[in-house]
């Protein structure tokens, strides 16, 4: 029997690095659902909850720590990477307030990057 397919949930605005990061995953076997702001990214846990969230935290509407927020409120255990151009301490520091799992830089992440985190968590 096949094993089900990994699920990822991409929350990201900018067009381009949403749609680089679908193809990469889907490429590999892994069904991927999309949200452009952090309210469709809530709405999306709640309807379909993920193997895997990749999150932006500066969103429109809704930014990430308000998707991190609504994680931890539910008690959901997915794990999440968050994919930012934040780098300060500050948001670091915060993000491990709320258990994510890995946090990337987008000025500093290539596909095979992307890949091999995904492919860690999807296991």
């Amino acid at each position: 029997m096949d094993k089900p397919q990994k699920h990822v949930l991409v929350a990201e605005d900018e067009a381009f690095l949403l749609s680089m990061i679908r193809s990469l995953l889907t490429k590999n076997g892994v069904r991927v659902s999309t949200a452009r702001d952090g309210q469709e990214a809530i709405d999306s846990i709640d309807k379909d909850p993920p193997d895997l969230l990749l999150l932006d935290l500066l969103m429109p509407n809704v930014d990430g720590f308000a998707v991190l927020q609504h994680r931890k409120k539910k008690k959901l255990k997915f794990p999440v990477v968050v994919c930012t151009n934040l780098s300060d301490k500050k948001n670091i520091i915060k993000c491990n307030d709320f258990d994510v799992n890995e946090y990337l830089i987008k000025s500093d992440m290539d596909d095979d990057q992307i890949w091999n985190i995904a492919e860690k968590y999807l296991v």
